[in-house]
């Protein structure tokens, strides 16, 4: 499979008193096309970090970031990367709720000046929330605005997904339903997750199985 993120000796750390605290040691990870990668540990082990820092939005590290063959330093506008290569899946579904689900779902589309109102209904279709395109967020339930985020994350044909305890608000019923929608999605549109939780249920539809602890990044057992 082809490689689409390479990661070579990533640091973080802040400095506090005068002392240097690592957040991230010496990270070195691939991701290949249609993979998703479960990323796991404690709170507070620094995934969130890891994420935001390959989503291109903390630029404050070193070492080598690679996605899609270029490093990410030669990259001139990592907006247009952000919108056009990743996307993100939060715990929270960040929709906008003064616009319907059919307006949240043409935004990514309309930033990239790509919108594809035939991917839009296709995708709908597929999670059977077509007829809910004109009603706003907080007339649906929280299940159904979490499947809108993921969909919301494919609008643009990304390569990589990145999500963030896409689980934490649901419960065990919706979790399983996102579970179940992202693994369907992987296999149709061949795209790549590396997604960050404390859910053990991913590690049912894992490729690969991460654990990040003291800073360090280590393979793990499904």
């Amino acid at each position: 499979m082809s490689t689409i993120l390479k990661v070579k000796g990533l640091n973080k750390y802040y400095s506090k008193a005068g002392n240097k605290i690592n957040i991230l040691k010496n990270i070195n990870l691939t991701i290949s096309k249609n993979e998703i990668v479960v990323l796991m540990g404690p709170s507070g082990s620094g995934k969130s970090t890891l994420l935001n820092i390959l989503g291109t939005l903390d630029s404050n590290y070193t070492g080598n970031i690679i996605l899609n063959g270029k490093n990410i330093y030669c990259y001139n506008n990592l907006e247009e990367l952000r919108s056009n290569f990743i996307s993100f899946i939060f715990q929270f579904h960040h929709l906008m709720p003064e616009f319907t689900i059919k307006e949240n779902l043409q935004i990514p589309g309309m930033i990239s000046n790509n919108l594809d109102i035939n991917k839009i209904n296709e995708l709908t279709e597929y999670i059977g929330i077509n007829d809910r395109l004109d009603h706003y967020p907080d007339e649906i339930s929280g299940g159904e605005r979490q499947r809108v985020a993921v969909v919301r994350a494919f609008i643009n044909n990304p390569g990589l997904v990145l999500a963030d305890e896409p689980t934490g608000n649901l419960d065990s019923d919706n979790s399983q339903l996102l579970l179940n929608l992202i693994v369907d999605l992987k296999r149709k549109y061949k795209q790549s997750f590396l997604i960050a939780t404390h859910d053990d249920k991913f590690k049912s539809i894992a490729d690969r199985v991460l654990y990040l602890n003291n800073a360090e990044l280590k393979e793990g057992e499904k």
